[in-house]
């Protein structure tokens, strides 16, 4: 199973770029997706996910974990939604799956082939009075669905890309230290009410 989020807009003025899980074609919630995780670059930068991009720019974002991994891939131009909104809308992607091989296969097609990601998510992605927009999610898993063979066409699009590896390891230590931490305060206690004990002892004999 892979969480797909979509940030996209509404056409009204209250409905301005929001997060929203795609969990069924009925099931869609604002829901930020989990972008405030400490990673590392291949330079050894660290930071959070979102310290490596900006929304506003065409990027390609693989955050590779050991239990999960992240892409996100930002600002795929909106065609006729933009042109009804009167200035270009922009969908940016998040797919979280425990499988890197999807994931790397999805950023492998958003970089040699852009335009086409463009296109079949900006069909995906449709102006919604309630919510803002709607994502057809079964278009979305049908289009990735297709990428086992994929062709490459010539990308003129700039794209920042950047692969980050997510720092559970160190998550994992830090628990550990805090055990560790919270076993060496409760003998230094114990010890000091022995010590208390012993010399109440001694002071009544």
């Amino acid at each position: 199973m892979m969480d797909i989020y979509v940030q996209s807009c509404g056409i009204h003025p209250k409905q301005d770029y929001c997060w929203m899980k795609i969990i069924t074609e009925e099931n869609q919630i604002k829901e930020n997706p989990p972008l405030l995780q400490t990673v590392t670059d291949i330079n050894g930068k660290q930071g959070f996910i979102t310290d490596f991009y900006y929304s506003e720019e065409p990027s390609i974002i693989l955050a590779k974990g050991n239990n999960t991994s992240i892409l996100v891939i930002t600002a795929l131009k909106a065609g006729k939604r933009s042109e009804i909104y009167g200035r270009p809308i922009r969908n940016s992607l998040v797919f979280i799956s425990e499988s890197k091989q999807n994931l790397e296969k999805i950023s492998n097609e958003a970089l040699y082939n852009w335009n086409s990601m463009t296109e079949q998510i900006d069909r995906a992605v449709n102006f919604d009075d309630e919510l803002g927009f709607k994502v057809d999610r079964q278009l979305i898993e049908q289009y990735i669905q297709n990428l086992d063979n994929p062709t490459s066409s010539k990308n003129t699009t700039k794209i920042h890309i950047v692969d980050l590896y997510i720092e559970e390891v160190k998550k994992k230590n830090i628990g550990g230290n805090l055990i560790l931490l919270a076993v060496k305060i409760i003998a230094i206690v114990a010890l000091a009410i022995l010590i208390v004990l012993f010399w109440a002892k001694t002071v009544q004999t």
